[in-house]
């Protein structure tokens, strides 16, 4: 049975990895001619002239939020999956699939996993497969061996990274345009890392596909370069950051470069550079005011009043998006295998060491509420009891994501539940001293 696909087959994204096995983004020079505007204009307006009418118009209303996204069938789902499987064993350089598999065949060989693959390619089972094999090579350069087969998580990050990820220029929108696609805002920054910008672009393509109907739908991404921020001063930078999204499970809809200088043209042209055809074909670009450029949007389906940018380039919902990050960074400490090593603690964390830093940290102000709390049942206890009950107190510290973290290095290490226990039994003892109970 045939998949009814929303793009057709020539309009497909990685057109430019045909013939490939699975070369890293990141042995990939910035092209020749990335910076030059014309050229690149060039080269999109000869694909465009390339396609039928039929497929003109179906660029004209992708980019308008005018379609659906895809029909899909257990058939034609199952179908997908087994001409991608039969793919992926043609490819023959794919070194970190194959040490990936080794290491949990059960998370590789996961359906719904593989199936975001698939839908962001529009079912073409060979560029899903290449797009999947490609996706363990960077996630082992990014996150190392032993994240390879592990969701990545905010406790995965570089501190610049989780500063990024936390500082709101990047965030899935709550809104969607007509189509039901979803919205992803991006605002122009040059004052981060190469690393920082690769790890939060992947940390967060990889939380906002969680969604099955967000993979089906595809989405819609605003690139936003008004106001003073600096150019990337770094030109490789924004083409690798571009880059990797061909490497997750993301299909890009339509993007629409918003800016009110001819300083960032450069900026996009590389940008637009590193998108391939299917993307390229699907862009936008707004040239004004800010009023102007969020005017300008209205035509394509998105409401000015969606967008959490106002003049100067302020984030108008930073406080909102924060707090949705540390919620949803308590539900991965919850959910997903416990990090041995993070290098940012987080709010809930108890932390070894001495002095005021230490001390004022929330997680260890609430763990001496909660040793205050259970002070008088300790004091009446039995030795056997006591133990239990400072193991109690280190259990709900757990249950609500919090980790008891040693200082190690330039990061935090995992304490055993153990060493955590003999902390809570130390801070009664300390409290006995202090209200002098004998």
């Amino acid at each position: 049975m045939q998949m009814m696909t929303n793009h057709s087959p020539e309009s497909a994204p990685l057109d430019d990895y045909a013939g490939q096995s699975n070369p890293s983004i990141f042995s990939e020079n910035l092209p020749e001619n990335a910076t030059n505007i014309d050229i690149v204009d060039s080269i999109i307006a000869h694909q465009m002239m390339t396609l039928s009418m039929g497929d003109r118009e179906k660029v004209y209303m992708d980019v308008h939020g005018v379609r659906k996204g895809p029909s899909e069938t257990k058939e034609a789902i199952q179908e997908g999956l087994d001409s991608m499987q039969r793919e992926i064993d043609k490819l023959q350089d794919k070194r970190a699939y194959e040490l990936a598999w080794s290491k949990d065949s059960k998370y590789v060989e996961n359906q719904s996993f593989r199936l975001a693959f698939l839908r962001a390619d529009s079912f073409d089972a060979r560029k899903a497969a290449l797009r999947f094999v490609r996706h363990f090579q960077v996630k082992l350069d990014l996150f190392g061996e032993d994240k390879l087969v592990l969701d990545i998580v905010q406790d995965d990050l570089d501190p610049e990274a989780m500063e990024d990820v936390y500082c709101g220029r990047e965030q899935l929108l709550d809104a969607r345009d007509p189509a039901g696609r979803s919205i992803v805002l991006a605002v122009v920054s040059g004052r981060v890392s190469e690393r920082a910008v690769l790890q939060k672009g992947f940390y967060n393509a990889m939380t906002f596909i969680g969604d099955p109907e967000r993979q089906k739908n595809g989405f819609v991404i605003i690139v936003y370069g008004l106001g003073n921020q600096p150019v990337e001063a770094s030109l490789p930078t924004p083409w690798k950051a571009t880059k990797i999204s061909q490497v997750l499970p993301v299909r890009i809809e339509a993007m629409h470069f918003c800016q009110d200088s001819v300083l960032r043209q450069v900026l996009f042209a590389i940008v637009k550079t590193a998108l391939g055809p299917f993307t390229n074909m699907r862009t936008k670009t707004h040239y004004g005011t800010h009023s102007e450029v969020m005017s300008s949007l209205t035509g394509f389906g998105i409401a000015p009043g969606t967008i959490p940018v106002v003049e100067g380039c302020k984030i108008t919902n930073l406080q909102a998006h924060r707090e949705r990050l540390m919620k949803m960074r308590s539900v991965e400490r919850r959910h997903r295998p416990r990090r041995q090593k993070v290098a940012v603690p987080f709010k809930v964390d108890v932390l070894f060491g001495k002095g005021t830093p230490f001390q004022t940290h929330p997680g260890n102000i609430q763990l001496r509420a909660l040793v205050s709390e259970r002070y008088k049942m300790y004091e009446k206890a039995g030795k056997g009891i006591k133990k239990e009950i400072s193991l109690q107190v280190v259990q709900t510290i757990q249950l609500n994501g919090g980790l008891f973290l040693r200082p190690d290095g330039d990061s935090w290490v995992c304490v055993e539940d153990e060493t955590a226990r003999q902390k809570v039994s130390a801070l009664f003892r300390t409290l006995r001293c202090k209200t002098g109970d004998k």
